[in-house]
């Protein structure tokens, strides 16, 4: 039996998401990128050969570190560091073999740090952990500091369909709508809207 929407699709027409957003991006990412697809796609010979041999080397070198961080403390600081994309991945593996440790100090972390690429791998690693935990970042939303990491965290709710969150998701609509301070990106509130358009069943 297919579920009814809880929110009218007048809604939806009334509020149309753009084409191009970060949250197109960003939910795709959370959503689709399994445990090591972003290595498993530049480790194919064509797309590896497009890269140069001096960054094929890095990757290797910053994934083995990666791989082999031992402490909670370390992954979380990692995340703070300006690691080649491709690596993220190894990042996202290595918090979740270590989850009961690392994602309490993530949820810590995220409520106060403002830098773009912790708050984009912090986002991954929730969209990949124990719903529990997206439950305790939905709990401590309120005290999340960066309008950033907010809009990055009604995402992650999208992707557990967390489906109490919806009541959160409208306030933060109609707020980050007015937020004047926008230095990533261009309009935040495409993020809560895009997660009610996945909480309702809606084609986006």
């Amino acid at each position: 039996m297919k579920q009814k929407p809880i929110l009218p699709k007048s809604f939806f027409r009334e509020h149309p998401l753009r084409e191009n957003s970060f949250a197109r991006y960003a939910f795709l990412l959370m959503a689709e990128l399994k445990q090591g697809a972003v290595s498993e796609l530049f480790a194919t010979e064509q797309l590896s050969n497009l890269l140069p041999a001096e960054r094929r080397v890095q990757i290797s070198a910053e994934k083995e570190r990666i791989l082999h961080l031992q402490t909670a403390e370390e992954i979380v600081n990692t995340l703070r560091k300006d690691n080649d994309v491709i690596c993220r991945d190894a990042i996202v593996q290595r918090a979740l073999e270590m989850e009961e440790s690392v994602l309490p100090l993530l949820l810590h972390r995220y409520q106060t740090n403002r830098t773009e690429q912790f708050i984009e791998g912090a986002a991954m690693i929730f969209a990949n952990a124990d719903v529990r935990y997206v439950e305790s970042l939905l709990a401590m939303y309120d005290s999340i500091r960066s309008d950033f990491a907010r809009a990055m965290a009604c995402l992650v709710f999208a992707t557990k369909d967390l489906k109490q969150a919806i009541p959160l998701l409208l306030s933060e609509m109609n707020r980050l709508k007015t937020v004047e301070d926008r230095e990533y990106h261009s309009d935040l509130s495409q993020a809560p809207l895009l997660a009610l358009y996945v909480l309702n069943g809606q084609p986006f």
